[in-house]
């Protein structure tokens, strides 16, 4: 394995260390100031400069991460606050005050996106013949359960692995479970995500997943570029402030924070490589300039997420890129399946969902991952 520019065997590096924490590893533990008292946390460090916190309170979402002290992700005002203060039964938009933040967001399990109202005949309650949804879900204000995490050596390559379950149900409808496992190593700088949905009860039921990937300052800054392969340019419309049906490449470009900007969010259709794999990144080649740049990659199957949504927020305080795979675009969940969505899950069924997520340090590896995107 590779650490702090030398290339050792297990041997090699136990001999150095009176405990593996001194170079890598994770570590359990808990936040105890403003809404996040309480709010757990698995700090995963590889030892290459990547640290990534895993929340099991809040979904076994991604919060703080940074690479070589530089932090990635957009941090909201009140960062990790715990699942108790989601208030999603009085506010449909509660989830923007507990939910985002961090460097993953989950949004789902039943629906994504704008609050709606979606039937619940399926389940034969009479009194509950419909269900209102607000934005993006609760599974990323769910705590999770069973979890836990490890270091393990494999010849001369350390493991890490952190792994949970969180549950989304309710008595006369949908019983969902979200297995969760991160897995990386000792002189990594990527780690992988494997999620597994289950439907555990008895009826079908819808079932929706988008990954909100929130990527800030410094590498989000006036010159940072995304980096993908599309088949075409998104049309010019934002969400929610309109525009011209002309396609634009502005969902690649990021400027200094605009003064009361209003997110831009588009749908792109990317292109997948030969194994039906998308990647796509955010890099900042003005970072690191000893290197020559610093950026960011995920990288998922095409098949698991067939629509892509790119979040585009340069307001001030509120400054950040989202990159977004999904199962399927923002809608109403009739006219989704209306479209060919593949939104239910039968009773016993699981849906597996695997992504990469990795730094790209230096022109070089800027480069070598713009060079391998398909043409």
């Amino acid at each position: 394995m590779r650490i702090y520019e030398r290339e050792l065997s297990r041997r090699e590096v136990m001999r150095r260390v009176g405990n593996l924490q001194q170079i890598g590893g994770i570590e359990h533990v808990a936040y105890q100031d403003g809404h996040a008292r309480g709010v757990r946390a698995l700090q995963v460090n590889t030892g290459a400069g990547l640290r990534f916190s895993v929340t099991p309170d809040r979904g076994m979402d991604v919060g703080r991460a940074d690479f070589a002290g530089i932090g990635l992700c957009y941090l909201a005002p009140n960062p990790s606050p715990g699942p108790w203060y989601y208030e999603g039964k009085l506010d449909d938009y509660a989830w923007l005050r507990v939910g985002l933040g961090g460097l993953f967001n989950t949004a789902g399990l039943v629906t994504i996106g704008v609050p709606q109202t979606i039937s619940t005949e399926q389940y034969g309650f009479t009194q509950r013949l419909t269900e209102r949804y607000g934005t993006h879900g609760r599974v990323a204000v769910t705590p999770a359960s069973r979890y836990t995490y490890g270091e393990r050596w494999d010849g001369d390559t350390c493991r890490l692995w952190v792994e949970g379950l969180v549950r989304e149900e309710i008595s006369y409808g949908e019983n969902l479970s979200l297995a969760r496992r991160y897995e990386t190593e000792l002189g990594s700088t990527a780690f992988r995500m494997v999620d597994v949905v289950t439907n555990d009860g008895w009826f079908p039921t819808p079932h929706q997943l988008l990954y909100h990937v929130n990527i800030g300052y410094p590498i989000v800054d006036d010159g940072a570029e995304v980096l993908a392969s599309v088949t075409e340019e998104p049309a010019d419309m934002s969400f929610t402030t309109g525009g011209s049906e002309e396609s634009t490449s502005r969902w690649r470009t990021a400027t200094d924070p605009v003064s009361g900007f209003t997110h831009e969010g588009y749908v792109v259709s990317m292109r997948a490589d030969a194994d039906g794999k998308v990647a796509v990144a955010v890099v900042n080649r003005r970072l690191r300039p000893e290197v020559g740049g610093l950026g960011v990659y995920l990288r998922y199957d095409a098949r698991q997420f067939p629509a892509y949504i790119a979040w585009r927020m340069m307001r001030e305080g509120l400054y950040a890129i989202g990159m977004e795979p999904s199962t399927n675009p923002f809608g109403e969940l009739d006219e989704l399946l209306a479209q060919g969505y593949a939104l239910m899950l039968e009773p016993g069924e699981s849906r597996t969902y695997e992504t990469e997520f990795g730094i790209l340090d230096g022109a070089d590896a800027i480069d070598a991952f713009a060079a391998a995107l398909p043409s």
